[in-house]
């Protein structure tokens, strides 16, 4: 389907009524304000403030919801850059790179960086959105279990980039994260596995608290052990973003805005996958891959860049297919026919006028969240500016409170301080934290889409080579694996002492 240009502006006309900009700017800046609450989810937010919708003009109503889905996902970076507690799992990747830049003092270079990656990603996402969903959402449809279960496989491939200098380190903390996300029930047969008779376990190890604890209270407790003399970060008020910074991470965040893109259109994928892929490859492809988790601002841009270009190609399959990718663009979905609107096909035929005001309302919220992001940049900065002492026990109310909101159970505070003891004791062993992460994330759509492979297949594991899809990114995986070992291999022996023959 091509898009019709003059639709498009008709859409602009429609949403200039004054109340459709009120309604995206507020749901923006509540996305914004909320988001920086550890803890607190996109499906969270969109959940609790859908029903107010309901009794709105789809006109206001829709892009409202899109603000706050687009503001939360974006504002998730700030306590991750400030206090290394990610907003939400999609920020988690950030705050490798951000929290190493704000100990450096260059907490408002990192919250620049971060805001610029987001607005380009995110107005490159949406120009895909208007122009090719469609097409995009046609080719995202043909894929089955087999070839979600490659796709996986690829992204479990990011734990050997993510291991920093120890690959059997980085396997060591990923099997522990598929340990953690294999607790609960059977995904197929319904046993329970690792539940040791809780009742609680048999849901599963929710993955927020989980990365709440490994991330936020490890780090309290390590910075814990050293002196009140040295818990007052330095100024912040000097370096900014500079033409060269942007010079340097811009075919970074391209790249990593078309990884967001692809795996925003893939059902179950989302942006909490999206920024570790993002991440994974601007490391592979870096000059000097030694920098990221130093305070890399590449690192820190291709996270964000990733994250943000899956949000609006998230809506894709639900606007062509009327099918949600994820549980957020389920609520959304469920706002829309609450309005009375059905999500499928029929949609740019029935109410063309109201998809194209989204697609316009979708390019206004990328104006206003630089706008409104700049000008609030100055105030988040502060928060470096307090002393330790009063800030790490903030910093674990804020964990405690955020873990407890996900679900309102005490089990999850539980959670948010066991990884809190697992983080700080990887990071005394110089375990890498971003694999076990890695592993628990990808390990549950991993298992259900092996499964199903095999069941399809009655346990032939041809079915991997006999689909045509499946056969080409098989081939690409075992090729980009061996390529993998032969560089490291030239590496390990590039390393090897040579004798010296003395007379």
């Amino acid at each position: 389907m091509i898009l019709d240009f003059g639709k498009l502006y008709e859409g602009f006309l429609l949403i200039a009524n004054g109340w459709t900009p009120l309604g995206a700017f507020l749901g923006l800046a509540a996305g914004m304000l909320v988001g920086a609450v550890p803890g607190v989810t996109a499906t969270m937010a969109v959940a609790i403030l859908s029903p107010f919708t309901f009794f709105m003009n789809p006109i206001v109503g829709i892009p409202f919801l899109l603000g706050v889905f687009k503001g939360i996902i974006t504002s998730g970076s700030i306590p991750a850059i400030l206090i290394n507690t990610p907003g939400n799992a999609s920020a988690a990747a950030t705050g490798l790179d951000g929290f190493m830049l704000t100990r450096k003092g260059e907490a408002r270079r990192a919250l620049e960086m971060s805001l610029y990656a987001s607005v380009v990603a995110d107005m490159l996402g949406t120009v895909v959105l208007i122009f090719v969903a469609e097409p995009l959402a046609s080719v995202a449809l043909k894929f089955g279990p087999p070839e979600f279960t490659l796709l996986f496989a690829f992204a479990m491939t990011m734990v050997a980039t993510l291991s920093g200098t120890s690959i059997p380190k980085g396997l060591i903390a990923a099997a522990l994260g598929i340990l953690i996300a294999c607790i609960g029930l059977d995904p197929m047969s319904g046993y329970e596995r690792f539940t040791f008779g809780s009742i609680e376990l048999t849901g599963g190890i929710s993955l927020v608290p989980l990365l709440i604890g490994v991330f936020a209270l490890s780090e309290v407790l390590i910075q814990s052990e050293q002196r009140l003399a040295n818990y007052i970060l330095p100024e912040t008020r000097g370096r900014r973003v500079t033409l060269a910074d942007m010079r340097r991470v811009a075919w970074t965040i391209v790249r990593s805005t078309g990884l967001g893109v692809w795996i925003g259109i893939l059902p179950g994928m989302g942006a909490e996958t999206a920024c570790w892929i993002a991440y994974g490859a601007a490391k592979q492809r870096s000059k000097h891959p030694e920098e990221f988790g130093k305070g890399s601002i590449e690192g820190l841009a291709a996270a964000e860049a990733g994250n943000n270009a899956s949000v609006p190609t998230d809506l894709i399959p639900m606007i062509v297919f009327g099918i949600p990718g994820d549980t957020v663009t389920a609520i959304l979905l469920g706002a829309f026919m609450a309005q009375g609107i059905h999500p499928g096909p029929l949609m740019f035929v029935k109410h063309s006028e109201i998809l194209y005001a989204m697609f316009a309302s979708l390019l206004l919220t990328n104006v206003l969240l630089l706008g409104f992001g700049y000008i609030m940049i100055r105030y988040f900065v502060r928060i470096v500016l307090i002393p330790r002492a009063l800030l790490l026990p903030s910093v674990m109310v804020i964990c405690f409170a955020g873990s407890f909101a996900i679900n309102n159970s005490f089990f999850d505070i539980i959670v948010a301080v066991t990884g809190g003891i697992v983080g700080y004791l990887m990071r005394k062993a110089e375990l890498p934290v971003p694999p076990l992460v890695i592993a628990a994330l990808l390990t549950p759509g991993f298992e259900s889409s092996l499964r199903r492979s095999l069941v399809m297949s009655d346990g032939s594991l041809s079915i991997f080579f006999t689909r045509p899809i499946a056969a080409v990114m098989s081939t690409a995986l075992i090729a980009g694996l061996a390529y993998y070992l032969w560089k490291a291999g030239q590496k390990r022996f590039a390393k090897k002492p040579t004798l010296v023959k003395t007379q």
